[in-house]
């Protein structure tokens, strides 16, 4: 069956199921091709008779990971999905996912982020979509080719850019699938998440959303301007892409980089990730390695870095729901790599005490032994006899998730009496409660196999389901997200820092970090 809707832009065909309506691939920009490459998006025209939304759009170029599920990828990736109840009614309330992956992977039609089961549970209008990622969508060359090109100009934050050309678009379109454009919910894992910390402190981003979901990600992820063009320079300089400019600069260099093909530029963008920039906002680095095209705060789309800006009170208007899980680190220590060994065997397979405090010490320079004792004492709380790697994960976790979210929580229970927080104990899967657990809970993708995979298969997963997926559409409906499942959600308030822990039951708790949130104090 197909289901015709009409948006500004024309007529979409999508498809009809027997509870619910889709759209696959409704493009929101036109295809950042040519001349486009690395510069701020575009609007789509309108088009002539009806535009099939019958097929998903490949995913921005990335390396491919079997884990993800993309085997395809293209430039031509702007575009988003709609999942929604039947067209018997309007007001709904609309949640647009932001996908997570690093802002170098991932993809709005990943089976995990299908919304069919989310928006019929809610009644809601269930959006994903795509950006660009890597250096297609964060290497920020504005500064040091700017002037090259009058009409297209290379662009800071380009992915974040993508992303509010497609809130813009669910603005104007959204009531004709049912959708309410003032009761739009951001909600996003992992980078998904960091980004929604970049919009809501952007002016770019006001006025295109009225509540937010962080799960697991912070708003210290974020490059300055000098490390910025530092990062630029080395994509620039290493060998794959300086084989092609060659001496060329200013507006040749640009016509060479909008030239290249793909695979080079992927060639290039894996030298940036042997760079490192600097967390901490204090006068102790946090160096962070690896994951380097990121935002920037270039004082245009990011006037200043998000947790200051929240902080400020800039986003004093936003409601919002925080979540982590406890043992974050576990997905990137035990999830299989491209060769079937892990991170875990490949480099801390004889993890022992002294090393452990090394490790913290190379990460908190000055506070290694004091660290590793501390989480050594927290960590039996749940793990009855923790390994060495066992701790440090748990120091990892709240270095990298818990902590940023944390201080997002502290920033905005300043201005609202509405700001929640969420603990993923849930760790009935392989890894533990690690990063990603919520996932299949958010969206009832318990059964599938990525959902097996990091939930594990028991009765308890559809049960803790559904009190998830009730607790955020509530938050979606109402800034508020108390259910009947799972009774009252008290807020988490300055002095009285109220976590609701998703376990194999949900029930309210105290902060899970207490013992060593002060650790991090002055550095995060």
């Amino acid at each position: 069956m197909n289901a015709i809707v009409e948006t500004r832009n024309g007529r979409l065909q999508g498809i009809a199921h027997a509870d619910h309506l889709e759209f696959r691939g409704i493009p929101y920009a036109l295809p950042p091709l040519g001349r486009l490459r690395l510069s701020a998006p575009q609007p789509i025209p309108a088009w002539e008779g009806i535009l099939r939304a019958d097929r998903f759009t490949d995913p921005c170029p990335q390396a491919l990971n079997p884990l993800h599920g993309i085997t395809r990828t293209s430039e031509d990736c702007l575009s988003l999905n709609i999942w929604a109840p039947p067209l018997n009614g309007h007001n709904k309330p609309v949640m647009v996912w932001i996908h997570g992956g690093g802002f170098s992977s991932g993809a709005g039609s990943q089976l995990m982020y299908h919304g069919k089961d989310l928006a019929l549970h809610g009644d809601t209008i269930v959006i994903t979509l795509n950006y660009r990622l890597g250096v297609f969508g964060f290497l920020h060359l504005d500064h040091l080719l700017s002037g090259t090109d009058n009409e297209f100009p290379p662009a800071s934050n380009v992915g974040l850019r993508d992303i509010v050309v497609a809130l813009k678009w669910v603005q104007e379109n959204i009531e004709a699938f049912g959708g309410d454009p003032s009761q739009v919910t951001l909600f996003g894992e992992s980078a998904g998440a960091m980004a929604i910390t970049c919009l809501l402190t952007s002016p770019y981003a006001k006025g295109l959303f009225k509540r937010a979901i962080l799960q697991s990600g912070g708003a210290d992820f974020i490059l300055t301007r000098d490390e910025a063009d530092e990062i630029a320079r080395h994509f620039l300089k290493s060998e794959p892409i300086a084989q092609v400019l060659g001496t060329a600069s200013g507006s040749a260099a640009l016509a060479l980089l909008r030239n290249l093909s793909v695979e080079t530029l992927l060639k290039g963008q894996q030298a940036c990730q042997l760079l490192y920039y600097n967390r901490g906002p204090y006068l102790q680095q946090v160096i962070q390695r690896g994951m380097t095209l990121i935002p920037v705060i270039d004082g245009d789309f990011l006037p200043q870095a998000p947790l200051k800006a929240l902080q400020e009170g800039v986003a004093k208007e936003i409601p919002l729901l925080i979540s982590c899980t406890r043992d974050e680190w576990n997905l990137f220590l035990h999830a299989p790599e491209a060769d079937g060994t892990t991170l875990a065997k490949r480099r801390y397979a004889h993890l022992d005490k002294s090393r452990l405090i090394s490790l913290c010490e190379r990460r908190l320079p000055g506070l290694g032994e004091r660290a590793a004792n501390l989480y050594e004492e927290m960590v039996p709380r749940w793990i009855d006899t923790p390994t060495a790697l066992d701790i440090f994960s748990a120091f990892e976790s709240d270095r990298l998730f818990r902590i940023p979210s944390i201080r997002i929580a502290e920033a905005q229970a300043n201005f609202r009496k509405d700001v929640y927080m969420a603990h993923f104990d849930f760790d009935e899967g392989p890894m533990g409660a690690c990063h990603g657990i919520d996932l299949p809970l958010v969206f009832g993708h318990t059964q599938t196999p990525m959902g097996t995979a990091l939930i594990g298969n028991n009765t308890a997963n559809q049960r803790l389901s559904e009190q998830v997926q009730g607790a955020w559409i509530a938050f979606a409906r109402s800034g508020n997200p108390s259910s009947d499942a799972i009774g009252c959600w008290s807020p988490w308030l300055a002095g009285a820092p109220s976590t609701l822990i998703f376990s194999r039951t949900a029930h309210m708790g105290k902060d899970p970090v207490s013992l060593t949130r002060k650790l991090w104090e002055g550095i995060l």
